[in-house]
């Protein structure tokens, strides 16, 4: 793709890019770059060293995306000379860290005071693909969306006068993702919302919509709230579905007392829920913190269980992010990166955990939450659903020296227990499960249901050895 080109889309990557200056100078013009083209050029270029030092995937990107960091570089160059309004520094700047499709190499600059501010509105439906079809998969009570006749299932054919189709390869151009079917299920959940200038009223979204072989057009406003009573869901959530209790785990982004995890374990066990199974559910999770994961499987074992293997970039500053790593031995056979070193769960159990585990998965599980399934899966679990998202890195952050933008770098290489890369791969269920358009319009779930029954020893699969055994089975 050209640079004038990918300039052009990275305007659609802007939605998570963030916004601010914070530099020493206040300019005149709040939307005005306030440094001049050599000092851009050089942030540009400080950038292209940090990449060069510490990025752990630079050289399996390069290969699988076809450039070069130094070309890339050469590129983007003139661009950002070029670039005097924050609007255009930062569709350059975007531009440049998602020629590397990976969702923890970002960069974000928080908007400052004078610059205009902007805000979120969402079409009140919700989306996904079902094969190649993108369906609506739901629709606020009350919200435009409902008032002009759209119906769960309905097909999404065009979006503001372009083919999904068209704005799908848009999106697959600057998206972070390197895997398609994680960027296919981003997009699903990203455009019905849009950021609009906080100073105006959003304008209404053109939709075109097949129903039952019948085709429409509709005009929808969008809403700028959330209708009453709809709260963003727990990040933990016990439920009990028939023999089997389910915990939904939607984030690892909070550090989760090591006395309430206890607790949280102990509210699974059979003898404490009264069912046969266990059912985890990691879909839509983003991840989080590594020890978070590793953590939670400990309360579920008595023996070390180790899921997988890493190596960093090593660096002072890889070094010094994390204390850890301040011993780690370098390979003599790969200069700047640590042995391979296993990622494992230490037991805080006294007894490993008396009855099946089943895990759903899906592309929107990634980064630490790979880890947990991966743990899990070594545990003994058995994973349902689709492939995860397929990204690693632990990232650690740098500020750029005159926007003071800040950039996210991943330093490492996570692998599974086959050696095989989790970084554009992702991990695969044991039991691939992809929904259908009529599981859509009845509300079934059909991930979550097999994995119950198969958490629950009614997996109609088992064999007959397998029915008669007491403790989890291993994969």
């Amino acid at each position: 793709m050209s640079a004038p080109a990918r300039l052009r889309h990275a305007a659609l990557a802007l939605a998570v890019a963030g916004c601010a200056h914070r530099g020493p100078v206040a300019p005149l013009d709040p939307a005005a770059v306030p440094f001049n083209a050599d000092l851009r050029a050089a942030e540009l270029r400080t950038l292209s060293r940090t990449i060069a030092e510490s990025y752990s995937h630079l050289a399996a990107k390069e290969a699988e995306w076809g450039f070069s960091l130094d070309a890339l570089t050469a590129r983007h160059e003139r661009a950002i000379r070029d670039a005097t309004t924050w609007k255009r520094y930062e569709q350059v700047m975007v531009s440049y860290v998602s020629a590397f499709h990976d969702t923890h190499l970002a960069w974000r600059r928080a908007r400052g005071a004078g610059e205009p501010r902007r805000r979120i509105a969402r079409l009140g439906l919700s989306s996904r693909f079902v094969g190649e079809a993108l369906l609506v998969s739901e629709v606020w009570p009350g919200s435009a969306a409902e008032r002009a006749g759209i119906a769960v299932g309905d097909e999404v054919l065009a979006i503001d006068g372009e083919t999904v189709a068209q704005r799908l390869a848009d999106f697959e151009r600057v998206r972070s993702m390197s895997r398609r079917e994680a960027a296919r299920h981003d997009f699903g959940a990203d455009w019905p919302a849009a950021r609009y200038d906080a100073a105006a009223a959003p304008a209404a979204r053109r939709l075109t919509l097949v129903r039952g072989g019948q085709t429409r057009e509709l005009e929808v406003a969008p809403e700028t709230a959330p209708p009453p009573g709809r709260r963003r869901p727990a990040t933990i959530a016990i439920e009990q579905h028939k023999d089997a209790t389910v915990l939904r785990l939607r984030s690892l982004q909070e550090v989760i007392p090591p006395a309430s995890l206890d607790q949280l374990a102990a509210a699974l066990l059979p003898e404490q829920s009264g069912v046969a199974g266990l059912v985890i559910d990691l879909r839509d999770n983003a991840g989080g913190y590594e020890n978070q994961a590793r953590a939670l499987v400990g309360r579920l074992t008595a023996h070390p269980v180790v899921g997988a293997r890493l190596r960093v970039r090593l660096g002072p500053r890889s070094r010094s992010e994390h204390g850890a790593w301040q011993a780690l031995v370098a390979d003599p056979a790969m200069p700047g990166w640590s042995s391979l070193q296993d990622v494992t769960a230490a037991p805080h159990a006294a007894r490993d955990f008396p009855a099946r585990i089943a895990v759903v998965i899906d592309a929107g599980c990634r980064s630490s939450c790979e880890t947990l399934a991966l743990l899990l899966r070594a545990l003994g679990a058995r994973l349902f659903g689709a492939t995860t998202g397929g990204s690693s890195g632990a990232p650690i952050a740098f500020t750029m020296p005159w926007s003071k933008a800040q950039v996210t770098i991943p330093v490492w290489e996570l692998f599974d227990l086959d050696g095989h890369p989790v970084e554009g791969r992702g991990v695969a269920p044991d039991e691939p499960v992809e929904p259908t358009a009529a599981d859509l319009i009845e509300g079934r779930d059909r991930p979550l249901e097999l994995a119950v029954e198969w958490a629950s020893t009614r997996f109609a699969a088992l064999s007959t050895e397998d029915e008669g055994a007491t403790s989890r089975p291993s994969n």
